[in-house]
Order: structure tokens, then sequence, then C-alpha cells
């Protein structure tokens, strides 16, 4: 992998790969966006400071890192689309049926996807992930909403047929939501980050 990274920059400074020519436009800046790719370089930065001398970061932080700088860059390609850029869009799998937890990522999916198969589960697919989040005398009564949940999931699938299931990971609730929907429907995950 090293040494494919240096026979492309050997043909960058050779010039025999082809670049695509960029024209500039005019166009409006898209603040938000600016300033959300700003917000998260100033979050990144802070690494500089918490890791100095040697910069090392382990797993759990070069993730963290990492991923501001994904963000930060996806911000800027919006801001750069408005003069001209063409920008790669994040492809879905608009045969598949996508899994999550809370209304508002369900929303944001909607939104962004409107064609795309999103159901929206509000609970856990297994009573026993309620454990040591509520007390127990509420696990009787959330056993209704866990059923229908597992429900609407059994109906979406009847009625699409997809080719794929994921459940949409953003937080610690989704990672309990996907072990018990790999178990019943064979579903796989996706990071949040790889739709929005």
């Amino acid at each position: 992998m090293l040494r494919k990274g240096i026979e492309t920059i050997s043909k960058l400074r050779k010039g025999s790969v082809e670049r695509k020519e960029v024209i500039i436009t005019s166009g409006h800046i898209d603040v938000e966006n600016f300033k959300k790719a700003i917000y998260y370089l100033l979050e990144a930065d802070e690494f500089l400071y918490k890791k100095a001398p040697k910069h090392y970061l382990n797993e759990n932080e070069a993730k963290l890192f990492c991923k501001l700088l994904i963000k930060c860059k996806e911000s800027l390609d919006r801001v750069l689309k408005n003069f001209g850029f063409e920008i790669e869009e994040k492809e879905v799998n608009e045969n598949a049926l996508y899994i999550v937890y809370s209304r508002k990522l369900f929303k944001k999916l909607k939104n962004k996807y409107p064609n795309l198969a999103v159901v929206c589960t509000e609970s856990f697919l297994d009573i026993n992930d309620f454990k040591g989040l509520v007390p127990e005398n509420a696990l009787n009564g959330l056993k209704k909403k866990v059923e229908l949940a597992k429900k609407n999931i059994e109906k979406q699938i009847k009625n699409l047929k997809p080719k794929k299931i994921y459940v949409v990971i953003e937080d610690e609730k989704d990672e309990k939501l996907y072990l018990k929907a790999k178990d019943l429907y064979n579903a796989e995950r996706i990071d949040v980050d790889d739709l929005l």
C-alpha cells in the first residue's frame, strides 16, 4: 500500500495522472457549513496540545480525530459545491431496509433520502436490554413496545423484501439494537457518518 502511494505521488509530480480541471464560479458562501468546518478543525486541534510532544493517538483517539477531520471535509465539500466543485455524494442502498432507534435520526435520514426505507423502533428488540436503564417495575410496560418494534420491522421486511437490512449506529443504544437485529434479521451495521 505504501509503495502504491509513493507511485501515485511520483506520477502526480511527473504529470502522468490526469487531473480534472475545476472552473471556479461565483456563488454564495454556505456560512453554516463553513462555521461547522472550523468548529470540527478546532476540536481536532485540541489533540495537538493534549498529545504533545509525540502526537501519538491510541485507537479510540484516532477514531475520534479522524471522525472530526472527515466531518470537517464534508462541511468544506458543501461550501465548495457552491463554487463549481463537483463533490461525490455518499451512495446509499435503496434496496435495503435501515433500522434506527431514535425518531430524530429517522427524520434526518428521511429528509436527506426521501425514498429510503427506514423504520424507527424507539425501543430495543429485547426486553433485557432495558435492564439497568429503567426501574424493574417499568419493564412490564416496555414489553408491548418491544413487540410492536419487532412487528413493525417484520412488516417492513414482508412488504419491501429488502436485499439487506442495516442498523444505523449513532450511539450505544444502537449497538444493543444491532446485536439483537443481527440475530433476528441477519442485519448488518452501518455507521451514521456513512449516510449523513
